[in-house]
């Protein structure tokens, strides 16, 4: 009789929270990661990195999808509205954070529809400007920009980027009138500030080390409060109190998925970003590997996106459809 009364108690509380029952015996199949980009980009470099070593641990396969479109969103939204079992992740940088900014009309909530799994990869933005601009310091950059307002400009790889916004939240911050020029992509609004064609840019590391090493631009500070180990760079905030702005890669789920499954893949990732070669092939990408935990990167969503709404609205970007 008890052992009847132990059967039924196991099936109630599995017909309950059938998700909570799947969650003892995770993973029992194969899991997809999605990238809301193309391939050969820094998302869908660190997906791979994230599933090649996360099949090797779990014992199933790891399958990236690229699901290009919409700015990452058609990703988003696909993870949205999947099952919550942990079968399912995204892979995203945080231009995840800066979708309700852009887009009037979104099918998902980026605070609501997702449960966070853990930032992997961060790294800061550098700025940078052409060796024949007499800028060596950020505040050389302010006095400069207030002396010659409207005629100092910008290059960004496009309109909602974090290189953009980043810019955008700086001149707030500092009351200064600085042009905003956008390109297609990160390498030429870096190549325009070698050419001299554009001053400024707020640059991803990847893109601008190279032309740093080769002294070809000058590296004037990076934009996150923390200081960055490969560059040794002054902060902004040393100046700019206040001001932190980087670019991170993180990993997240649907809303509900069990916490025990979301908990599973933290300590995964935890592991993975303290392999050797891992942490190689991310410091080349120029990015430094530290997982936090699901709670912070939950908190870090949710004050991010409601900076980049302020920056956006400061910047006058109008939001898309």
């Amino acid at each position: 009789m008890i052992r009847l009364f132990s059967a039924l108690a196991i099936v109630a509380i599995s017909f309950v929270n059938p998700l909570g029952a799947s969650a003892q015996g995770y993973p029992n199949k194969p899991i997809r990661v999605l990238v809301g980009y193309a391939p050969g980009g820094g998302s869908d470099i660190i997906a791979r990195l994230v599933a090649q070593n996360l099949q090797t641990r779990l014992g199933q396969p790891v399958v990236v999808e690229n699901r290009a479109g919409a700015g990452g969103n058609l990703a988003i939204d696909l993870v949205a509205k999947a099952r919550p079992d942990g079968y399912t992740l995204l892979v995203t940088p945080n231009t995840f954070t800066m979708a309700p900014a852009l887009f009037s009309k979104l099918s998902f909530d980026v605070v609501k529809d997702f449960a966070g799994v853990g930032i992997i990869a961060t790294s800061p933005m550098v700025v940078i400007v052409n060796p024949q601009v007499p800028i060596s310091s950020v505040a050389e950059l302010i006095q400069y920009a207030k002396a010659n307002p409207g005629k100092l400009s910008y290059s960004t790889p496009g309109i909602g980027t974090p290189q953009h916004l980043g810019t955008e939240l700086f001149k707030a911050m500092t009351a200064t009138d600085i042009v905003h020029i956008p390109y297609k992509g990160g390498a030429p609004a870096v190549a325009a500030v070698v050419s001299n064609e554009v001053p400024l840019s707020f640059a991803a590391i990847n893109s601008a080390k190279p032309f740093i090493d080769a002294g070809r631009v000058r590296a004037v500070a990076t934009s996150e409060v923390k200081r960055y180990s490969q560059l040794g760079l002054p902060t902004i905030g040393a100046t700019v109190p206040g001001y932190d702005v980087g670019i991170w890669y993180g990993v997240v789920v649907p809303a509900g998925t069990p916490k025990p499954i979301i908990d599973r893949l933290n300590a995964e990732l935890v592991a993975i970003v303290q392999i050797p070669d891992v942490k190689e092939q991310m410091a080349k990408q120029g990015y430094e590997s530290a997982v936090a935990p699901p709670a912070e990167m939950e908190s870090q969503i949710r004050s991010e996106v409601e900076k980049w709404i302020r920056a956006a609205r400061q910047a006058g970007v109008k939001q898309e459809d």
